[in-house]
């Protein structure tokens, strides 16, 4: 497994100075120095539990899991009141706060480790079921995911063409008015379109996974990054960047093939799929207006760009942006570069592409999910993916 770091760490993690990477040099994220922080630490939990009577039960470590999600919400929303105290009151009559603060930070480090390696232990269940498994139980790439503060990120998109030029990790948790200061020194001094947008996962080694939402969202992310891992030992993942419609092919299959791993798993630990099942629909499903709207911007935003207009296309876009405000979607920023960032998901809102429905209609031509992650993973090109979708369309006609 270091190795495997090692050998996807020059992808994610480049030196070169970019457009992005200066002016965001203050605040940029660095994977390197995250992999040495976090690689081994859990191997040494694992060894401590090793010792008799150390090691929690399966029923124990599923119990802790909520536990230590409420905890993180907790110490989410205490962070964010005490920030708003402080900037109040200047700081003062805030130490009661600070206490508690802490006390919540102490338990989610006590529970961390063991949350984390149950959440491992049951989507691994749920892959050996899939038949992911080598030999026995044994998997490769293992599940192993980190729980902690999600890095921002920061991509940049021409403004004469929605395509996205850059991705940069940034720091968590970057404040709007600093997102805002980098975002406009892209377009005034590099003439881009730029905007720093949140992430719920990331296909590090160990995956890095939020911990400030749900249950079933948490083991939805935690399929999708693994998904990514397996994948980039196979063509499927490999090819990722050999084009845009690889890159959305990559991140729509992996959607959906997580939702379907990351809601057996919320199953196989006692979770109910009809508990606020609407809030888990895909976004078309979930929120029909919204992705109406968004996908009748992105249109006429190309159509005007395509015209060479690009002034008339970002005039349009804060009116849109204004009007989605008002229907009330807080929407931090729409421009060129919120498309390239979030289109490149075939089942989101921001996407026009075939590749969402070309994606699902894939799936349903394999009895399992298991399947239909195996037969993706040879394929190479867009190309190839459309050959097999006719050659698996004919054979079920």
């Amino acid at each position: 497994m270091l190795v495997t770091v090692l050998v996807m760490l020059p992808a994610v993690d480049r030196l070169h100075v970019t457009p992005a990477r200066d002016v965001a040099s203050d605040y940029v994220f660095s994977l390197v120095q995250w992999e040495i922080t976090n690689f081994f630490g859990k191997w040494v939990h694992l060894a401590g539990e090793l010792l008799p009577g150390k090691k929690p039960s399966r029923e124990e470590r599923v119990a802790l899991v909520d536990e230590y999600l409420q905890t993180s919400l907790l110490a989410e929303k205490e962070e964010r009141l005490l920030e708003g105290r402080a900037a109040r009151s200047g700081g003062k009559g805030l130490s009661v706060s600070r206490e508690t603060l802490d006390e919540l930070r102490a338990l989610q480090r006590s529970l961390r480790p063991t949350a984390e390696e149950a959440v491992e232990a049951e989507l691994s269940a749920v892959l050996d079921k899939e038949s992911f498994g080598w030999w026995g139980d044994l998997l490769f790439p293992p599940v192993d995911i980190k729980f902690g503060q999600m890095p921002t990120i920061i991509v940049t998109s021409r403004r004469d063409e929605i395509k996205r030029l850059e991705r940069v990790l940034l720091e968590p948790d970057l404040e709007g008015i600093q997102r805002g200061v980098l975002e406009d020194e892209l377009l005034e001094e590099h003439d881009l379109s730029a905007i720093v947008g949140n992430l719920a996962g990331l296909s590090t080694y160990p995956t890095l996974v939020t911990d400030t939402d749900s249950l079933r969202s948490v083991l939805r992310t935690t399929a999708h990054e693994w998904l990514h891992v397996y994948w980039f030992f196979r063509p499927f993942g490999q090819s990722f960047w050999s084009s845009q419609e690889m890159a959305t092919l990559n991140e729509t299959a992996a959607d959906v093939a997580g939702r379907e791993l990351g809601d057996a798993t919320f199953v196989r630990m006692g979770g109910d799929l009809d508990d606020n099942a609407r809030r888990f629909l895909p976004q078309e499903d979930r929120d029909p207006r919204f992705t109406a709207m968004m996908r009748e911007t992105r249109r006429n935003a190309e159509e005007l760009l395509a015209e060479g207009k690009i002034e008339e296309t970002e005039e349009y876009l804060k009116q849109r942006w204004w009007n989605l405000r008002l229907g009330g979607y807080g929407l931090r920023k729409l421009n060129q570069a919120y498309f390239a960032l979030h289109g490149l998901y075939g089942e989101s809102a921001s996407a026009v592409s075939h590749i969402g429905d070309q994606v699902a209609e894939f799936r349903e031509y394999f009895a399992s999910v298991g399947d239909f992650i195996r037969a993706l993973s040879g394929v190479s090109s867009y190309e190839e993916f459309l050959e097999r979708l006719e050659v698996e369309r004919a054979r079920n006609l």
